[in-house]
């Protein structure tokens, strides 16, 4: 038992001077705030050849602009060339192309057209054997190789093999648009096929949602493929609102939340102004009279119409007839609205 935590204390000892170790290391690479910009590259560069601090300081003080490309005898470096810095190599002169370091601290190089990245020591973390390559993305960036493209880590390490016609960056959800056939689908990180491909166009998800095309016509799907919005629409776009998505068909508008739940159907002759309120009701502003139908008389004794009105609430809200012609609600009564912008009451519109 004594031999036990005689151990039991050593190792604890051991490891807490380990820790110490690491906390000075870190501190003595970590930048001051108030350190001038070369300094703090400087301390970055020395942070990369220590162990484990790597990139935990870097990424603010290098990307995008403290370090700079230099030609020399028609190749690319890296330099340290900034404000008053002196001039101080950190990569020597050898590539044909040479863009930014990200805040991965990997920078994209080419020579003799294949492209690669390189880390701060000018050493290939992804070797210089693509034909094509975008930037990184939530830890992966795409390349191209014999005519297909797939995905790569940071690592180096091919995430995705190169196996489809086109590919888009990773996005937010962590599903990527991949074409193949003609067709468009998207994969996960891993590859694995989670909508098959089967759209002529597609745009990235956006709460939950993503916009697909096929034969000229715009919907939505879900994450899983089962379509929410269906593809009957000339275009739909983003809106200043996340969970609102304007749609468009026949040069009338409308509106559609991020559930795939129609809100106004596209009968407005030009998109309204909508928000959302303190406890997430949605708000339209008519003030632009864009609700307004076709061929609405002048009332003298009318209401002008004004301000903002809520969409399914109890004490303003608005429909559509029948008719397709917008109505809103006030103090009780239904009223059409002309294109004056003058409400008329319904009980008169007959």
């Amino acid at each position: 038992m004594k031999y036990r935590l005689s151990v039991f204390i050593a190792v604890s000892l051991a490891t807490a001077f380990f820790l110490f170790w690491i906390q000075s290391t870190l501190d003595s690479v970590k930048p001051d705030s108030n350190m001038p910009n070369c300094d703090k590259i400087r301390q970055c560069l020395k942070a990369e050849y220590m162990w484990p601090p790597k990139m935990q300081y870097c990424p603010a003080a290098l990307a995008p602009f403290t370090v700079r490309k230099r030609a020399q005898n028609d190749k690319w470096g890296y330099s340290m060339d900034y404000e008053r810095c002196s001039t101080e190599q950190i990569v020597a002169p050898r590539f044909d192309v040479a863009e930014k370091f990200g805040n991965n601290g990997l920078a994209k190089v080419k020579n003799e057209n294949k492209w690669g990245y390189i880390n701060l020591k000018g050493e290939e973390v992804v070797s210089l054997s693509f034909d094509e390559m975008g930037d990184f993305y939530y830890g992966l960036a795409p390349v191209k190789s014999n005519g297909k493209w797939g995905y790569i880590n940071a690592q180096g390490h091919m995430a995705v093999h190169p196996r489809f016609d086109a590919v888009s960056g990773v996005w937010r959800d962590g599903l990527s648009a991949v074409q193949a056939g003609g067709k468009w689908g998207y994969i996960d990180p891993e590859g694995e096929t989670v909508i098959e491909p089967r759209f002529d166009q597609v745009m990235a998800f956006t709460n939950g949602l993503a916009r697909v095309e096929t034969d000229g016509r715009w919907g939505a799907v879900d994450t899983h493929g089962k379509v929410v919005i269906p593809p009957e629409f000339d275009v739909i776009l983003l809106t200043t609102d996340p969970g609102l998505l304007l749609v468009a068909h026949n040069r009338k508008y409308g509106y559609f939340d991020a559930k795939g739940v129609e809100i106004i159907p596209p009968l407005m002759i030009k998109p309204v102004r909508m928000r959302r309120d303190g406890s997430g009701a949605i708000q339209i502003n008519l003030n632009e009279f864009a609700l307004a139908p076709e061929g609405g008389n002048v009332w003298s004794d009318t209401v002008p119409l004004n301000g903002w009105f809520y969409h399914n609430a109890t004490n303003e809200k608005m429909r559509f007839d029948e008719n397709g012609k917008a109505q809103i609600w006030r103090k009780g009564t239904w009223f059409y609205i002309s294109k004056q912008g003058r409400l008329i009451p319904e009980s008169a519109q007959g």
